[in-house]
């Protein structure tokens, strides 16, 4: 029992990471290995399959955005605190080495799976639904939003 307790956030964080690559593997293989029939421009998709793929991307955009955007505010409130007056530098290596593995574990799903729709949308085209334009949508927009943070011009020292 005391492994478990000590465990039940790793628990928690592999049921949710592994019911997202579940899901999104599901709508992949059903989308992917459609065929068009003259008769229907894209794969039907069940209903609960559609809700619980669109809830489960915008909430692992959600967290793992968040927590990017969190941690990089306490390493740059840390760092204004050490040296009062001076613009905070962006550190990526303080910022990475303060993600917890959940997190990096999280985001490299997230990215896994986010790059296997976009690449299902960009093949298949008008021939896959809408609910895999939209993550693929919200992936572009989680990794513009992320390669500003990569790309960010560092403030020099002075």
């Amino acid at each position: 029992m005391e492994f478990l307790r000590q465990q039940l956030f790793n628990i928690i964080a592999l049921v949710f990471l592994g019911l997202f690559v579940a899901v999104w593997g599901a709508v992949l293989l059903r989308v992917g290995f459609w065929v068009p029939d003259g008769r229907t421009v894209a794969p039907p998709l069940n209903g609960a399959l559609v809700t619980a793929a669109g809830v489960l991307a915008t909430s692992l955009s959600s967290l793992t955005a968040s927590a990017l955007g969190f941690t990089i505010a306490e390493v740059r409130r840390d760092e204004l605190q050490r040296e009062p007056g001076r613009p905070a530098a962006f550190n990526p290596a303080e910022i990475t080495a303060r993600l917890s593995g959940r997190i990096i574990a999280a985001i490299l799903v997230y990215l896994a799976v986010g790059l296997a729709v976009l690449l299902l949308w960009l093949a298949k085209g008008t021939a896959s639904t809408d609910l895999i334009g939209a993550f693929a949508l919200s992936l572009l927009g989680w990794l513009i939003g992320a390669a500003g943070v990569v790309f960010q011009t560092e403030k020099p020292s002075s």
